[in-house]
């Protein structure tokens, strides 16, 4: 389908980033229409992450809020591609990564929770003031290496609490952090193909070898929820675990991972 004629209700794209996806080509009302209801994915995983909290935790609850956040920003993003709209993405990115790295850490570690926490919270306000309020190289630099630091962080921590749970014969529930790998993977493998290769898999440009645009970037938004959901479970597992809270886990419909005290 061609873009809408005088499409564009949010006006000219600002944000730092314009997807494979067509602009406004089903309504002029949202810019990048399935990139946008894709990232309910999002919305509805991480709220069924913080309803399904065993552990009695309010930060496993706040985590599962924050992908949420994720989400509805994402939303946003995708629907009007605005710069400020863009900043409601990336940031609670950084905050969600934050959040996760607290929770696994002071699972596994015995530190000054206090300490650690107001260090984690005030190094991501900084973060997310310098990168909503400046661009250019290192705005790009200070919130990609802190992201990718944290997240670093959170996946060594998953790998920690994989490997506590199969120590305690736990096999069964150490598998998400597998299974919640290989979404990630593919869900990467997704987002590269969409990003580089675009001009090659949008159904629109001469140089396509397909007739139609498979819109990987919103497949990208759900399988990473999914990924995140795996290894959140994961994270809620080890923590009972750890404080001896008798619980169990199964895969509704074979997919979703559901954890829930006995």
């Amino acid at each position: 389908m061609a873009p809408l004629a005088g499409a564009g209700y949010w006006g000219d794209v600002t944000s730092s980033m314009d997807w494979c996806e067509e602009n406004y080509e089903w309504t002029p009302f949202i810019a990048e229409f399935f990139n946008s209801w894709s990232s309910c994915a999002m919305i509805i995983l991480g709220e069924a992450c913080a309803r399904m909290n065993p552990t009695g935790h309010p930060g496993f609850t706040m985590l599962g809020r924050s992908i949420t956040v994720v989400g509805i920003g994402s939303w946003l993003f995708h629907a009007t591609l605005k710069y400020s709209m863009q900043m409601t993405d990336e940031l609670p990115m950084l905050w969600s990564t934050a959040i996760a790295c607290y929770m696994a850490t002071t699972t596994q570690y015995k530190v000054n929770r206090t300490a650690l926490k107001w260090g984690l919270s005030l190094w991501t306000v900084v973060v997310s003031l310098l990168t909503a309020g400046f661009s250019g190289r290192l705005q790009f630099f200070l919130f990609q290496a802190s992201f990718n630091i944290l997240t670093f962080v959170v996946a060594y921590m998953c790998w920690r609490a994989k490997r506590d749970l199969e120590n305690a014969q736990l096999s069964h529930v150490s598998r998400l952090f597998f299974d919640g790998m290989k979404w990630y993977v593919i869900a990467a493998v997704v987002w590269m193909l969409d990003t580089n290769l675009c001009t090659y898999i949008n159904g629109k440009d001469a140089t396509s070898v397909l007739p139609f645009n498979l819109q990987l970037h919103a497949w990208w938004h759900i399988l990473v929820s999914f990924g995140l959901v795996y290894l959140v479970v994961l994270l809620m597992s080890h923590y009972c675990l750890v404080k001896g809270i008798s619980f169990k886990c199964k895969l509704v419909l074979g997919l979703f991972p559901y954890i829930y005290c006995q």
